[in-house]
């Protein structure tokens, strides 16, 4: 068998092991789902090991496949880089960045972007600072960052902002809630729900209060704070339901939460990047946004983006 086959195999069993399913790989490299399992059976019959377990809900690796991907991820990565490397780009991608970026960005995307830039890029440094709009923008005007990413995009006059995704939003209320087992929610839902709200002035309050003038009513919260992480443990803690991103779906398992959508109504914000307007960005930068966008289109499903 020709080394260019099997690195396709290899390729595609990563791509299944990364996405947890057939589907979402399938529609990550271009190819069907069936395709891609008679690529998976190829590869095991000619490894003569089982990979993965399939049920009809899930899938798992086996012992075999957890140490097969780890080496292809290695073997994939290392081969990018030889290429690159021999293409005379290596050099390009090298040096320090620093970015300020929104907590939802920051806590569900930038790990994952982290990781794949530790593999494949280890000469490009990363420096991370959280911000809200106004440290964001701030950040950016006076070159403290190399520029920002978040939902902010009434910028002010010397930067600019270029959209990347759609943030969609959730309601979030504990599992046995009767919207929540009805599968949907309706603006005027949360007229009768106990709301806790980001503080005014937030971009996520302000989706909140779209779809509140919708339905014909002003938001009265009942709790009011600042971050996500609160807002989540305050609706777990029965306090209550919010609207926000689906950030940590961990947390929202772990604490028996669920995130409904709104019927018939797209709630969502757009995620961009904001940088200094007419400055050029150095190539390490837009080798990050570039892998931001990447991650952003492979888990789209798992945190409810629109890419």
């Amino acid at each position: 068998m020709h080394d260019r086959q099997i690195m396709g195999l290899t390729a595609t069993f990563v791509a299944v092991a990364e996405m947890g399913s057939f589907k979402r790989a399938a529609e990550a490299i271009g190819r069907s789902p069936s395709a891609v399992t008679a690529q998976i059976n190829q590869l095991e019959e000619i490894l003569q090991v089982r990979l993965i377990v399939r049920t009809t809900r899930r899938i798992r690796l086996t012992a075999a496949g957890e140490q097969f991907l780890e080496r292809g991820r290695r073997l994939l990565n290392e081969t990018e880089r030889l290429i690159r490397d021999f293409r005379g780009h290596a050099a390009e991608f090298s040096g320090k960045v620093v970015v300020s970026v929104s907590p939802t960005v920051a806590v569900s995307l930038i790990p994952k972007v982290l990781g794949t830039l530790g593999q494949e890029h280890p000469e490009v440094k990363i420096a991370l600072m959280e911000g809200l709009r106004d440290d964001v923008f701030s950040a950016v005007e006076t070159g403290k960052v190399d520029f920002g990413i978040g939902p902010y995009l009434d910028v002010p006059q010397a930067l600019s902002f270029e959209p990347m995704f759609n943030q969609l939003f959730r309601l979030i209320l504990p599992e046995k809630h009767p919207v929540a087992r009805r599968g949907y929610a309706e603006p005027a839902d949360l007229k009768e729900l106990d709301l806790l709200c980001p503080s005014p002035g937030a971009t996520a309050r302000n989706v909140i209060e779209e779809l509140a003038a919708e339905a014909g009513f002003e938001v009265v919260p009942r709790y009011e704070t600042l971050q996500y992480p609160t807002l989540y443990a305050l609706v777990a803690g029965g306090l209550g339901a919010t609207v926000m991103p689906v950030v940590d779906p961990n947390f929202l398992l772990a604490s028996r939460l669920v995130a409904v959508p709104f019927h018939g109504r797209k709630a969502y914000r757009k995620i961009g990047v904001i940088q200094r307007r007419g400055e050029p960005l150095s190539p390490a930068s837009r080798l990050l946004i570039r892998t931001v966008r990447e991650i952003a289109l492979r888990y789209r499903e798992q945190f409810h983006l629109e890419v």
